[in-house]
């Protein structure tokens, strides 16, 4: 009897202790209301901070040009349209709560209670998503997209120069070649011939292509900005060291013709910044120069083509076109 005594007892104390834990649980909630909406208060502040901070790194990054990672975005979007207005509503509610029912004799306890609740849950979502708020970066330098090489003006397809052009465009489908020059005295076109092959081969031959003016007077790191213009790049980096390698990396993305134009002397393709060879086989050099032994020699031109003067039908054909044919 006693044993069956004991048994009844457990029982009974385990069910009366299931039956009150619940209650406990709806009492905590009513208890704790004014902990839960804090809790919250203190989340959400922490939240809008990080938001803040994202969105200050996010302005910045549009400022120069970039492209704004998908998550951040989606994070920014789940921060203002989710999170912070569920925030919102809890503080609503809370105002609420501070009402009483029975013409003000006691608190509201269905009001509290349900604002108690929907503040822990909240909170909990507020903490999570400050916790996925921590980016390595918000953003990323994107390329221009399309052709970058506008129409060249004053190109005239005379048989000459065409023949000069199909055979410098056979030469860059080799891959055994990676750095062919153009030679000739000053005045005679081949800026105009170099700039139409690059006009021709991008989006074609080559994903991507730069220009980049050299001159007399060579400046490293003017040569590194205008390469890094045609790319879309903003250098964060200050040093020419450190920009090279910044070339080096974004180039080595894609097949890419650097035309390197008006070059007088050597010049360190490698303190540009441009990769070339077992570097990167994808990566070719179009080079102009009046003498050719500064291609040759000079800058290791596997390939050279030299142009020359129209001859007299070229000329007089073009001399009427210039004429307006009055002649």
């Amino acid at each position: 009897m006693e044993f069956v005594i004991a048994i009844v007892g457990s029982v009974v104390a385990k069910a009366v202790g299931y039956a009150i834990s619940p209650i406990k649980n709806h009492v905590k909630y009513l208890s704790n209301h004014h902990q839960n909406v804090e809790i919250l208060k203190n989340r959400a502040k922490r939240l809008k901070d990080a938001r803040d901070g994202v969105q200050h790194s996010v302005d910045a990054a549009k400022r120069n040009g970039e492209e704004i990672e998908g998550d951040v975005d989606k994070w920014l979007s789940a921060v203002d349209k989710k999170i912070l207005e569920q925030v919102e509503e809890v503080m609503q509610d809370e105002e609420k709560a501070k009402k009483k029912c029975f013409i003000g004799l006691c608190p509201n306890f269905r009001t509290r209670y349900k604002l108690s609740l929907k503040a822990e849950e909240v909170a909990k979502a507020v903490a999570e998503l400050t916790e996925h708020g921590k980016f390595e970066r918000v953003s990323y330098r994107a390329a221009p997209q399309g052709p970058v090489v506008a129409p060249v003006k004053g190109y005239e397809e005379f048989e000459s120069r065409t023949s000069i052009l199909n055979g410098i465009m056979e030469v860059l489908k080799d891959d055994s070649v990676s750095i062919i020059g153009v030679h000739g005295m000053g005045g005679i076109g081949k800026t105009t011939l170099v700039k139409e092959i690059a006009r021709k081969v991008e989006g074609k031959l080559f994903d991507s292509v730069v220009i980049a003016t050299v001159t007399q007077a060579i400046d490293i790191e003017k040569i590194q900005n205008q390469i890094a213009d045609f790319l879309g790049l903003k250098f964060e980096e200050q040093s020419m060291v450190g920009k090279a390698f910044r070339l080096r990396e974004r180039m080595k993305e894609k097949r890419i013709l650097v035309v390197l134009d008006d070059i007088w002397e050597k010049l360190d393709i490698e303190e540009v910044g441009i990769p070339l060879g077992d570097e990167h086989k994808g990566c070719k050099l179009l080079l102009t120069s009046r003498e050719l032994n500064v291609l040759s020699d000079e800058m290791d031109a596997q390939k050279n083509f030299p142009i020359g003067v129209l001859n007299e039908k070229e000329a007089w054909d073009l001399f009427k076109k210039m004429t307006g044919d009055v002649c």
